[in-house]
């Protein structure tokens, strides 16, 4: 058996949510093949940084080639549009022909079956980020024949669309790595002022960053009371042409300010561990930055009724501020006093995000179902049951 984990980015965020359950596979199971194949060098080499703490791991690195002229149509396109994701697929159909699974922590491996024919592949779906907003809950879900899902709001969510097929709950196995590599928060700032992380989604669509980041940073450039760290989703700067994203003129020489538009910092929980609190939209980071628990402040730039709105449901964790020039400030000042009334639904909504069971951990968790998975496979068990999850998940999952 052969089973590939994909890697098919210009950043480095999606691989802790998947590299993890490739180690461990491959030490488990001496019958499965394991290769993890990256589309980049950056991804390859946070994916060895992972594979450290899995001594004994039996994984094979591929990096997928994209060839000449089309790495120079992807140069001159990346910062409007991510064709090389596409590219990387086609260019590499005959390795991906060579697995019986395929395991991916993003969508677009599905083009693998929709546009390249590859219908005999098992794909796996294990999500990267663990936000709410709609994006991240579309028809596609339904498309993989297993996913490993975080927690109960994927569950619930993905069920009330229509969009849950077979699956296991098994957690996040993110932050346990991320906190075996980085056991203590790194300190950033030479004093002891709060520190914000201010978070910004790329999606103009429902992102603060395009109508009040230039606001966000003149408040902190003119408050140095404050310490921020912007360090927005990674895409926002990847694809800059679209998005807008164009940092203001004047703000990197500020003591008090840290600016971080994309390096391997942005997506370890460096910033998210490191901060007092937190400034975003609808970035799943919030999620990250709540595993433990602490003040949050979310900009509604939409003007949204996000009480009503499940794709905001985390704006319920903060306060909400409309306006940055009127609304900030005293957001800022209230924030730890007001902290004690938020902190209870804070620890339940990261409950139902991420999934928890006493002696085991997520990575474990989630190599039983992909080996429950492949068994099936192996044994050609019929998947009769639309919403199957393994038995010892079943509570869990109901």
């Amino acid at each position: 058996m052969r089973v590939g984990f994909l890697f098919n980015h210009y950043a480095t965020h999606q691989v802790p949510h998947a590299a993890p359950f490739a180690f461990e596979l491959s030490r488990r199971r001496q019958d499965v093949e394991v290769i993890i194949a990256c589309s980049t060098h950056a991804e390859m080499v946070v994916a060895e940084t992972i594979g450290v703490l899995y001594p004994g791991h039996r994984c094979i690195f591929h990096v997928l080639g994209l060839g000449i002229v089309k790495r120079l149509v992807d140069l001159t396109t990346s910062r409007w549009s991510f064709k090389r994701k596409r590219f990387i697929l086609e260019r590499n159909l005959d390795f991906f022909r060579s697995l019986d699974v395929l395991v991916t922590p993003e969508r677009h491996a599905l083009r693998l079956r929709r546009t390249f024919g590859l219908t005999d592949l098992k794909i796996v779906h294990t999500r990267h980020g663990a936000g709410d907003r709609e994006g991240g809950f579309d028809e596609r879900c339904a498309e993989f024949d297993f996913t490993l899902l975080p927690g109960q709001k994927y569950v619930d969510r993905l069920r009330d669309n229509g969009f849950l097929r077979r699956h296991a709950l098994v957690g996040w196995p993110k932050f346990e790595v991320m906190r075996a590599l980085k056991p203590k928060p790194e300190r950033l700032f030479d004093n002891d002022k709060p520190t914000v992380v201010y978070a910004p989604h790329f999606d103009e669509r429902v992102s603060s960053w395009q109508t009040m980041g230039e606001a966000v940073f003149a408040f902190f450039k003119d408050n140095r009371d404050y310490n921020l760290i912007f360090a927005p989703h990674v895409v926002l700067f990847k694809r800059r042409w679209r998005h807008g994203a164009k940092l203001p003129r004047g703000y990197r020489r500020c003591p008090n300010i840290l600016i971080d538009t994309g390096s391997t910092a942005s997506v370890d929980m460096t910033y998210m561990r490191a901060a007092d609190i937190y400034l975003g939209d609808v970035s799943s980071q919030v999620y990250e930055f709540l595993l433990e628990p602490r003040p949050c402040i979310f900009l509604n730039a939409h003007k949204v009724d996000w009480q009503h709105d499940p794709h905001y449901q985390h704006f319920a964790l903060g306060q909400v501020v409309d306006d940055v020039e009127g609304g900030l400030e005293p957001a800022l000042l209230r924030a730890f006093s007001s902290h004690a009334a938020f902190r209870p639904k804070q620890e339940a909504a990261i409950a139902y995000t991420f999934y928890d069971e006493p002696g085991s951990t997520a990575v474990e968790r989630g190599v039983d179902a992909l080996c429950h998975f492949v068994d099936s496979l192996a044994t050609a068990e019929p998947a009769t049951e639309q919403h199957a999850v393994l038995p010892d998940l079943m509570t869990a999952a109901s």
